[in-house]
């Protein structure tokens, strides 16, 4: 084969990866990008998400899903749905947060309850509340899936107490808040892509990491990692992120199609997270990790140490905002 044509295969398979909303004989073809492996619940729902599109529109809505950072790591996502090089994204608050800076909320340590707080939180008017702004920085936010509860795990001793994390080198996500958040708990965050964490633990860079349960689990980060703690510190949803140009090429009706899809696909995650918890207790005790359970006094102990944090961001979020969630009953 010339060297041409091999040249063009290349460059063909490249736009592939990179090209946004699409319409090929009519058919509207989406990319959606995030950054979990495609074991992951919300993963799974992004599947499910793309399967609902496809037959709620009759095939004529079509998307793609790229799990497991393949189109790049959240910040990228983000920039690539303002650009219009990315259709549509699942993303973290914390990096969210970033451009729209009252989702930040969710970042506050231990500000929620439990589950069934979360969701009349999300699910309600409030949202439009902390998505405020979405369109003016070319997104759109139309659905909260979830990330879930994050836990603690680590390679150095079980975190039973906040002394129990000082001198910790614990990788955290690109946010200030998680950064103030671990300091205040004494150990040493590091700003870091999802993508490098693995590799990360393994080398001995960062000693420990926070994630839900389910995500430590399916990362294999058991691997590199001897220890969890059920801390529930913070709460991370997954704002399913439209790219705002790509959403006004998309007629009325299709647009309905997809927000049922995605409604459907949000159930779907939450019902996996839940059923799924226990089962993933039980794996990481399996693979030779020591689970720890806080207590709520052990959580009261967390929560008094790390709420400095709420005064220092309280302005940015918008007092109103974070008294309206407390009030949320």
């Amino acid at each position: 084969m010339k060297k041409t044509a091999v040249l063009s295969i290349l460059v063909v398979g490249a736009l592939a990866l990179i090209l946004p909303v699409t319409a090929q004989a009519g058919v509207i073809q989406l990319k959606l990008g995030h950054v979990a492996p495609a074991e992951e619940s919300y993963a799974k729902a992004a599947v499910l998400f793309a399967e609902r599109v496809k037959n709620y529109t009759d095939g004529n809505v079509q998307v793609q899903v790229f799990p497991n950072s393949l189109l790049g790591n959240q910040r990228d996502l983000l920039e690539g749905v303002q650009l219009g090089t990315v259709d549509i994204t699942l993303t973290s608050s914390a990096v969210l947060s970033g451009f729209l800076p009252r989702t930040l909320v969710f970042d506050l340590p231990f500000i929620f309850r439990d589950a069934a707080h979360v969701y009349k939180v999300v699910d309600g008017p409030l949202a439009k509340d902390i998505y405020a702004g979405d369109e003016q920085k070319k997104m759109k936010v139309i659905d909260s899936w979830e990330n879930g509860f994050r836990d603690i795990s680590n390679n150095k001793r079980p975190i039973e107490k906040p002394d129990d994390m000082k001198g910790i080198k614990i990788r955290v996500m690109e946010n200030k808040m998680y950064i103030e958040m671990f300091k205040a708990l004494g150990a040493e965050p590091t700003p870091m892509a999802r993508g490098e964490l693995f590799t990360a633990l393994q080398t001995g860079t960062v000693d420990a990491q926070d994630n839900p349960i389910g995500q430590t689990y399916t990362s294999r980060f058991y691997e590199v990692q001897k220890y969890i703690t059920l801390s529930g510190h913070t709460y991370s949803p997954e704002p399913v992120v439209f790219s705002l140009a790509t959403w006004k090429k998309i007629p009325a009706n299709y647009q309905a199609a997809i927000l049922k899809a995605s409604a459907e696909a949000r159930k779907y995650n939450r019902e996996l997270n839940a059923s799924l918890q226990q089962d993933y207790i039980q794996k990481c005790k399996e693979k030779g990790m020591v689970v720890t359970i806080l207590s709520p006094q052990q959580k009261k102990m967390f929560q008094e140490k790390m709420m400095p944090v709420w005064d220092m961001f309280a302005d940015k979020i918008g007092k109103d905002l974070i008294q309206k969630i407390q009030n949320t009953k």
